[in-house]
């Protein structure tokens, strides 16, 4: 009898290591942009990432030594009216993703705060009306897919205010 025990827990590790190798341990990254801008550009991007790596690859401009957990990038764009503003963006490290919910309630007040920190007229409600996409449904299956393996996907919400979510 014991040595059916062993022979049948043998058994079972050989037919669930295959499974454990195929399916691995992906890692998933949330990624917005927010509060559109002329030219087809967004006030604000955010990327939230449980890999290191996707992390480390998004912050190299902004690269120091040591390990990279996340950093704030901004280029200089011109509004129609003519006047210079800065368009960021925000990476940062996380061990467990937001909900689609928290990650849209994260960018959208992100891009107040860039908005009223630069003194420009607010972008942020425009194309949704300050209501939380994910709370009518579009952020929290439509809205987001799987991102794992370097395989990008993106979804444009029926707002139009979030460009795109990838999960």
């Amino acid at each position: 009898m014991k040595t059916f025990i062993v022979r049948l827990r043998a058994c079972a590790a050989c037919l669930l290591a295959p499974a454990l190798v195929l399916t691995g341990c992906a890692s998933s990254t949330r990624t917005a942009t927010f509060g559109p801008l002329a030219g087809g550009t967004a006030l604000v991007t955010l990327v939230v990432s449980e890999d290191p790596e996707v992390v480390a690859s998004h912050c190299e401009p902004a690269r120091r030594t040591g390990t990279v957990l996340g950093c704030q990038l901004s280029w200089p764009v011109t509004l129609d009216d003519g006047r210079p503003v800065r368009r960021v963006k925000i990476v940062r490290y996380t061990d467990a993703l937001p909900s689609a919910l928290a990650f849209e309630i994260d960018i959208h007040e992100l891009c107040h705060a860039v908005a009223v920190l630069q003194a420009i007229h607010d972008p942020c409600h425009e194309g949704n009306d300050g209501v939380a996409q994910a709370s009518l449904g579009y952020g929290s299956s439509a809205a987001t897919e799987i991102r794992a393996s370097g395989n990008a996907s993106g979804v444009m919400l029926p707002s139009g205010a979030i460009r795109s979510i990838e999960r």
